[in-house]
């Protein structure tokens, strides 16, 4: 592809991108400064290579998804985050933690870019528990506060009727402090520990190995759904329907346009297009995944998503 054409092709598909309307040989004539025939031959060969399309005989021309994938691959990697976006994102995310930080970080992430923004957090089997406190909520209720080694914070509920004693629910967490086995294993290990001690210990540590397995869900946290909503695409009920699918199940197979190049991947669905970075949590890794119409503004939607899990990944 010539110069020429390839100059032609950027800006048919920013003009769409802001537009959603087709573009006319005319407007990019006009931007070039040369004639609307060089435009429409030059639209024509474009075509032909399968860039661009024309919605119907008498409209402007759209661009194809071989040509988003073009365009939005010249963005990788990203430019920085400008400095106000930088601190406006860091005072949102300042002294947040757990699971409280994932939603903030899928709020600021809606705000700032404007599209449906999904946080998912796999369950994990081979994480740590930091840290195990027990308090009595009721007569036969007691909470159990887990802190996980990558931060976040776990609860569950123990049905024990009477509670125990504070006496024994301390000496309880003492036992628990010299346990240093992954999560996934601390169910069997409460149950011998139960085998080995008097009565009333040994209820406590099979109410919690009853209980653990509730503990270690995958976590969803969403935001800016009503963002993609409001876009033109959203007359058509497959855009909708698609987007729902990735806010529910963001997990869900999805083909990457380009490599795994700079913590970024971008996905495009017929007419909707996908970001996602990685979010590293200390030991753990969630996923930050942007979704908008495949007309995404693709200079600063990757910005925005490096920005993110750069400031993420200096808070660990």
């Amino acid at each position: 592809m010539n110069e020429r054409r390839a100059h032609i092709l950027d800006l048919v598909t920013e003009n769409y991108i802001s537009s959603a309307h087709p573009v006319p040989s005319a407007v990019i004539a006009q931007q070039l400064q040369v004639s609307s025939a060089t435009v429409r031959n030059d639209f024509s060969m474009l075509e032909e290579r399968g860039y661009l399309k024309q919605p119907h005989p008498s409209a402007g021309r759209v661009p194809t998804r071989l040509s988003y994938d073009r365009y939005a691959r010249k963005f990788i990697p990203p430019f920085p985050l400008p400095p106000g976006q930088q601190e406006f994102l860091a005072s949102r995310l300042k002294g947040v933690h757990g699971d409280n930080l994932l939603q903030q970080i899928a709020n600021v992430t809606a705000e700032l870019s404007g599209y449906a923004v999904v946080v998912s957090l796999p369950a994990s089997d081979e994480l740590y528990a930091h840290e195990i406190h027990l308090s009595a909520l009721s007569d036969s209720r007691v909470l159990a506060v887990i802190v996980l080694e990558n931060g976040l914070v776990r609860q569950l509920m123990l049905e024990l009727n009477p509670a125990p004693s504070n006496a024994t629910l301390n000496e309880v967490e003492h036992s628990l402090r010299q346990l240093t086995l992954p999560i996934t294993k601390v169910p069997v290990a409460l149950k011998d520990i139960a085998k080995r001690v008097e009565a009333e210990l040994a209820r406590t540590f099979l109410a919690l190995a009853k209980a653990w397995p509730a503990m270690n869900p995958a976590r969803l946290f969403s935001q800016g759904l009503s963002n993609v909503l409001a876009e033109p695409e959203s007359a058509d009920p497959n855009f909708v329907r698609r987007v729902v699918e990735h806010v529910e199940q963001p997990g869900a197979q999805k083909h990457p346009t380009n490599k795994d190049e700079d913590n970024l991947m971008i996905f495009l669905e017929e007419t909707l297009a996908l970001v996602s970075a990685r979010l590293n949590l200390g030991s753990s890794q969630a996923e930050l995944l942007l979704l908008g119409p495949m007309r995404m503004r693709y200079p600063q939607t990757l910005m925005i998503a490096h920005g993110v899990t750069e400031l993420v990944a200096r808070r660990t």
